[in-house]
C-alpha cells in the first residue's frame, strides 16, 4: 500500500501534461506560412468585400441615371396623356 501512495504527485513534483508531451515540437517556418497565409487571406477578404461594395455602388448609380433619364423623356408623353383624356371625359363605346 505503501507504494500505491507514492505515486501520487505532490506540490513538489513537476507534472507533465501526457499530450505536450507527444506533441511535436512546431517548426518555426512553419508557424511563419501559417501566419502569412493567414494575415493574405484575411487583406484579400477585405480587399474583395470592398471591391463588391464598390461595383454595387456604381451599378446603382448608373441605374438611377438611366432610370431618371428615361423619365425625363416618357414624362411628357405621359402629362400629355393625362391632361387630354381629362378634357375629353370618358370615352363611350357603343
Amino acid at each position: 500500500m505503501n507504494q500505491h501512495v507514492d505515486a501520487i504527485p505532490v506540490l513538489t513534483d513537476i507534472v507533465e501534461d501526457a499530450s505536450q508531451a507527444t506533441s511535436p515540437a512546431i517548426d518555426p517556418t512553419v508557424a511563419f506560412l501559417e501566419q502569412l497565409e493567414s494575415h493574405l487571406t484575411g487583406m484579400i477578404h477585405e480587399h474583395a468585400d470592398e471591391l463588391v461594395h464598390n461595383a454595387c455602388r456604381e451599378m446603382e448609380a448608373l441605374l438611377l441615371e438611366q432610370v431618371s433619364d428615361r423619365l425625363k423623356q416618357e414624362l411628357p408623353t405621359i402629362v400629355s396623356r393625362v391632361i387630354l383624356e381629362h378634357f375629353r371625359g370618358p370615352q363611350r363605346t357603343n
